[in-house]
């Protein structure tokens, strides 16, 4: 069976126009092309969750042919682009996009395919994003510890892996993907501190705590963020959430929240609606 192949993009946003170019990708000429590159999924980065901003996140396939399908894709992109079809929807979305960055990913034995994400019905409301640098001659061995350790340690705290990568333009990077929610990504947190004595309110498992230490021998540096998914896309949701700003007003500050709370001031008693940057 051919390897799977994706194409990992983090694109730089202009202002608040994440959510019209991520909406805009539907509209890619490369979508109606057989055998191409297929959105798997597009994600905002969330503040909280540590991370630059603005910014998204694609994943595309690139399809059922391993190399001879991104070698298709290449052709497509090279010196045709242009001149066949790309001018127009490339013109539209750089008025939400100013630059980004590439990878190519490979998938490894454990890491699922678009297609078995979608018959195992994985889903998330929110995704946990690593890139990670690893020690260059020990990247497989510890992919095949996340495949093998860390993927039914993630599952048993609500954490389905989307992806285990390595990334094919260095020696050095991985990328993993988990698909969760705000609750699982809580309890997850919570029982990590726990575990380390950071913290009493969350039930302790010292498996997360023995991970760490196990990847502390391979992994050399990186970072982790959590992002909203597009909907729509293979693991997203059928739709953004509706929300006001009267129910957060009036108390429903998130997961756990209850009864009603102030609105929030700063040290002059100035009403305060938030971050300049929410998810």
């Amino acid at each position: 069976m051919a390897r799977s192949l994706f194409l990992h993009e983090v694109v730089d946003i202009v202002g608040q126009g994440q959510y019209d170019y991520m909406e805009h990708l539907w509209k890619d000429p490369v979508l109606r092309m057989p055998d191409m590159f297929n959105l798997q999924g597009s994600f905002y980065v969330c503040a909280p969750g540590g991370g630059r901003w603005p910014q998204v996140v694609n994943i595309w396939d690139c399809g059922d042919r391993g190399w001879e399908g991104w070698a298709a894709n290449v052709d497509r992109l090279n010196l045709k682009r242009r001149k066949a079809f790309y001018g127009d929807w490339w013109d539209v979305a750089a008025q939400w996009r100013s630059g980004g960055f590439d990878r190519l990913l490979g998938g490894v034995p454990g890491s699922p395919t678009t297609a078995e994400i979608a018959a195992r019905g994985i889903r998330g409301t929110i995704f946990v994003h690593e890139i990670l640098e690893v020690d260059p001659t020990r990247r497989l061995e510890f992919l095949d510890l996340v495949a093998t350790r860390r993927v039914p340690l993630m599952a048993d705290h609500g954490h389905q892996v989307t992806g285990i990568y390595e990334v094919l333009g260095n020696l050095h990077e991985v990328v993993l993907v988990w698909a969760t929610t705000i609750a699982d990504q809580t309890e997850l947190r919570m029982a990590r501190d726990a575990a380390w004595g950071l913290d009493d309110a969350g039930s302790a498992d010292d498996r997360l705590r023995q991970w760490e230490l196990t990847a502390a021998q391979y992994v050399r540096g990186g970072l982790s963020q959590l992002m909203t998914p597009l909907p729509r896309t293979v693991y997203g949701p059928p739709d953004w959430e509706d929300a006001s700003l009267d129910q957060w007003l009036a108390g429903r500050a998130g997961p756990g929240a209850t009864g009603a709370s102030p609105a929030p001031t700063d040290l002059t008693g100035a009403d305060v609606t938030g971050p300049d940057n929410v998810c």
